[in-house]
């Protein structure tokens, strides 16, 4: 069998056996790079809600929050603490606290028992950094459909699921890519010098 017969048969399969999963990084990849691309295409879909785009912009960012550091911390673990009881979760441990000045909000993000993910977690809750006003609940699952979905797109992508495992072959998938890569750029290459000869014989 020649080089360029192995090259092509590599590079034909490679895609073939592995397009589910090169689509999932693909898309996760245009969630995390396009968020407004993201976003309209999966609303098409889904029912998916972006606290980003939900949230009102303030006319123009918080300087300085009514609500100091030690006090929003106590408050955001309050109202976690009763997202929990009355959606039926229960936090886990805590992840994060921020303010996102942009919108006038602190984020109190925790691990939560409607995680799936090994680390971290995506249970999020947005209050009003100066009255302590609950704004908006984020959750990684059983809240909206299209958000669940998501939440599984970025936890493949970072290899925060099924342990080591998944995260090996996470690793096995970047150096198929590799080869993926290659092997196209040398298909491209004859295919072109091809071209080339056929209008030199012209």
């Amino acid at each position: 069998m020649s080089p360029h017969r192995i090259n092509f048969d590599l590079h034909r399969a490679g895609g073939l056996w592995l397009w589910v999963l090169l689509l999932i990084f693909a898309w996760s990849s245009v969630y995390m790079n396009l968020g407004a691309v993201y976003t309209t295409v999966t609303r098409l879909a889904f029912d998916y809600r972006n606290p980003w785009t939900d949230l009102p912009l303030r006319e123009k960012p918080l300087e300085q929050a009514a609500l100091n550091w030690r006090v929003a911390e106590s408050v955001g673990r309050e109202l976690m603490a009763r997202a929990g009881a009355a959606q039926g979760f229960s936090v886990e441990s805590p992840v994060s606290f921020r303010i996102d000045r942009a919108h006038g909000v602190y984020i109190y993000h925790v691990h939560s028992s409607l995680d799936f993910q090994d680390r971290y977690g995506e249970t999020r809750l947005f209050f009003d950094a100066d009255t302590g006003e609950r704004r908006l609940l984020s959750l990684p699952s059983g809240q909206y459909a299209g958000n669940t979905v998501t939440a599984w797109l970025f936890a493949l992508h970072k290899a925060n699921v099924f342990g080591l495992s998944y995260r090996i072959l996470v690793c096995l998938l970047g150096v198929a890519i590799v080869m993926l890569s290659v092997t196209g750029v040398i298909i491209w290459l004859r295919k072109r010098q091809a071209r080339r000869h056929r209008r030199r014989s012209l």
